[in-house]
């Protein structure tokens, strides 16, 4: 049973390997890919209703995006690194056992005599056991291993920070492209609107066919500007949903409101956030862990100077014939290299060079930080400034339109004039809600270059004004 089972097992793994992917096995593969993941779209999308969030889309990228595949995958290995480096500390098992069967032949053994045409049966086993007590070495990397996990943690919880940037973002150009369909679609109502009255007029004499001619262009230049902007915004829900790891051609919508709604960050001085910035920025805190390590590194050079002590113990247990041996055994061994041809001593300079120079770099880490948060802060400053600006034109755009529209109601204003002010203040209204999503965005990006998440709620005595 058991060698049937093992004929079986090497005919799959011959078969398995043996494998040649041709188009039938793309096609079944493609069809898999979106079959699984329309369906899982669809459920997400209906647990939303239709509509994401900007707190929806980040959850989703944090559960489905494979954006983090790598980091996740560095941090297993650093923990999978860091048990092997363990391994170390446990002692080593060995069993080992043999039999021979010899037939005919003259053998001369001690304690046997001679056998000659006879069968001789000889068989032994061996179990050896050893213990490390001083392997300097092995400890220090151990050490080294905790830093590596450390460090690919801290690299990870960098990473959903800059994938929740990139989120925000695209979450941002999403709402900004919806709303500028939805302005588009206001504008190609009144275009339409203008022709229908102005061929009205036409056929009762009160305008000319140029005008007619002239509302039609309006209408059709409408027209396509509607297009561009439904292509701009399937184009930025694509990049979103491929980033959530959704069907890219799913249809929903965004809740630019939800961009809104992000904790309001506290009013400070640029040398504040400076501040903030280089005492919370993940990659500095993962750089720090590398200095350790590569002081750890340093010390495991020195350790290379140093003997090592390892503990064993074993027994024996053999026949040959009626003879029967048996016996155990204990040992302290002791290795010392003395003299390595310098390898030792250039690993040891190796190390310090490195040390040395992650000094350096983290100091590079801290110096673009500052520079950073410093850009940030301006940008955000900019950005509210053109906000500003924004709300004031759209009052003064309203206010406008208002006016053309009570002109006309006294016949002192012609229709296309009154649309064409209405277009502008549909312009400026789709401005401002640029405006204000630009506005939550220039604070995503501050938060990202001090290094504080997306959605988190900073206390306005963050900064520490004695360290200033």
């Amino acid at each position: 049973m058991f060698g049937r089972l093992l004929q079986f097992a090497l005919v799959a793994l011959i078969l398995a390997g043996c494998t040649n992917p041709d188009a039938a096995y793309r096609e079944d593969a493609a069809q898999a890919f979106r079959t699984n993941l329309v369906a899982e779209t669809e459920r997400v999308l209906a647990e939303a209703g239709g509509v994401l969030t900007l707190s929806n889309a980040l959850e989703l990228a944090h559960a489905r995006s494979l954006k983090l595949a790598q980091q996740d995958f560095e941090a297993k290995l650093a923990r999978i690194n860091r048990a092997t480096a363990f391994s170390a500390f446990l002692p080593t098992v060995g069993l080992s056992g043999m039999g021979v069967l010899a037939d005919g032949g003259v053998y001369d053994l001690p304690y046997l005599g001679d056998l000659e045409d006879s069968r001789l049966c000889a068989k032994a086993g061996s179990l050896v056991v050893a213990q490390p007590v001083f392997t300097p070495v092995a400890w220090v990397m151990f050490a080294e291993s905790q830093y590596g996990v450390r460090i690919k943690d801290i690299v990870r919880e960098r990473a959903v920070e800059l994938l929740d940037v990139q989120v925000a973002a695209l979450f941002y150009q999403t709402a900004v492209a919806e709303r500028r369909v939805e302005t588009a679609e206001r504008q190609l109502e009144s275009a339409r609107a203008l022709t229908n009255r102005v061929t009205r007029l036409v056929s009762e004499g009160y305008a000319t066919p140029a005008d007619a001619a002239r509302a039609k262009a309006r209408c059709v230049l409408a027209e396509t500007s509607l297009d561009a902007a439904r292509d701009d915004a399937a184009a930025a829900r694509e990049e979103l949903a491929g980033l959530l790891h959704l069907w890219p051609l799913a249809a929903f919508k965004v809740s630019g409101e939800s961009l809104l709604a992000l904790p309001p960050l506290p009013e400070k001085r640029v040398e504040e956030w400076v501040w903030d910035g280089l005492v919370s920025r993940k990659d500095l805190a993962a750089g720090d862990q590398t200095l350790e390590l590569r002081k750890a590194q340093v010390i495991e050079a020195l350790a290379g100077f140093l003997p090592n002590v390892v503990l064993g113990g074993g027994g024996l247990s053999g026949s040959i014939e009626d003879v029967a041996i048996r016996g155990w055994a204990g040992s302290l061994i002791g290795t010392w290299a003395v003299f390595e041809g310098f390898r030792t001593v250039q690993q040891y300079r190796a190390a310090r060079a490195a040390r040395e120079t992650e000094f350096k770099l983290q100091e590079e880490r801290m110096t673009a930080v500052v520079i950073a948060v410093a850009d940030s802060w301006r940008q955000r400053r900019l950005v509210r400034q053109k906000a500003a600006a924004a709300r004031a034109w759209a009052e003064a755009a309203r206010l406008d339109y208002e006016s053309a529209v009570r002109r006309h109601e006294d016949g002192n204003e012609t229709l296309s004039s009154v649309l064409d002010k209405l277009a502008v203040s549909d312009e400026a209204e789709t401005k401002l809600a640029e405006s204000a999503y630009g506005e939550a965005m220039s604070d995503v990006l501050l938060r990202q270059a001090v290094g504080i998440k997306v959605d988190e709620t900073i206390p306005n005595d963050m900064s520490s004004g004695e360290n200033m």
